[in-house]
């Protein structure tokens, strides 16, 4: 049942397969890709239930824990399946699977010139954030990013979890049930004395605070946070309890990025860029997120609805 589901979604060129209870004692799975419904089909209770457990099985998650949050991820053929369940409040199991395409590990881009300024303009050392909803290609950008150096240096990164494997980095991953979380491996991960440290993902104040104090002791220090634009980076921080001035001093380059529909069906990278005194000065978008729509429009990349919606965000 799960090999089906999964060549069906393949086809497709789905990204997130969600399997959710309904209300008349059945399961949904919704396909979406782009951001959008595909298609969605009914199974009964308990096909779901056996096809949950398989998943869970294969994602090497605990199958009879049906409340609490748990992630996990497998390999199928020619993609990689990242697992998230969790139990709603009458006890049903919810289930999403993100589906990573190998192919995706190549970022397309409204404007190619955008990344290769990105890639010149990379730090020697600070903090570089990236921001952005889920499913924008925040990791995919910065992987590409890095791929281009890992010759040179040592880029060593901490995921939860690693959602692509590169034989180039020295990957570590978060095993919150083993009580090795992000804090812990920032650590471990300095001892290393990598020149470049990837963290997935900041999501609190001891996260935050030791990727800070990381950037500061002179290594170049990647991640991503969940800010609505380049300029809220610096609030969001703020928010989760950083301190200011240590802030400020290691904040080099800060990222917003989203994946903009084009005509032909794909979806390509823009970026709002902020380096310097523009990360607290900036009031907005900058005048080139503007400029890249407006000549993807002329090319005729993009639609004018399309301009239309990622001008006014």
């Amino acid at each position: 049942m799960i090999d089906d589901m999964l060549e069906k979604a393949k086809k497709q060129r789905v990204n997130d397969i969600y399997i959710l209870p309904n209300d008349d004692n059945k399961y949904v799975i919704k396909f979406h890709m782009n951001g959008g419904l595909a298609s969605k089909s009914n199974i009964s209770d308990e096909d779901a239930e056996k096809l949950i457990s398989a998943i869970k099985y294969r994602a090497k998650m605990n199958i009879s824990e049906r409340r609490r949050p748990q992630l996990g991820r497998f390999r199928g053929a020619h993609v990689w399946i990242r697992v998230s369940s969790v139990g709603d409040f009458l006890n049903r199991e919810t289930v999403v699977l993100r589906l990573i395409y190998s192919e995706q590990h190549k970022q397309h881009w409204l404007s190619s010139k955008q990344f290769e300024q990105m890639q010149l303009g990379l730090p020697e050392s600070g903090l570089f954030l990236i921001s952005g909803p889920t499913g924008s290609g925040k990791t995919t950008t910065l992987y590409q990013l890095l791929q281009n150096i890992a010759d040179n240096k040592l880029v060593l990164t901490i995921e939860d979890p690693v959602e692509i494997r590169n034989p180039n980095f020295v990957q570590l991953q978060v095993n919150e049930a083993a009580g090795i979380g992000y804090e812990a491996l920032i650590k471990v991960a300095l001892r290393h004395r990598p020149e470049i440290l990837l963290i997935g993902e900041i999501r609190d104040y001891q996260t935050a605070k030791a990727v800070v104090q990381a950037a500061l002791s002179g290594h170049l220090v990647i991640s991503t946070i969940h800010a609505m634009s380049a300029r809220e980076i610096v609030l969001r921080l703020l928010e989760l309890g950083v301190d200011r001035n240590q802030l400020l001093s290691a904040l080099t380059m800060v990222v917003y990025q989203r994946l903009v529909p084009m005509t032909s069906g794909n979806q390509a990278a823009i970026v709002d860029v902020l380096c310097g005194s523009d990360i607290t000065m900036a009031t907005g978008f900058t005048i080139q997120w503007q400029e890249v729509l407006d000549e993807a429009l002329l090319a005729g990349k993009i639609t004018s609805a399309t301009r239309t919606t990622f001008q006014s965000l």
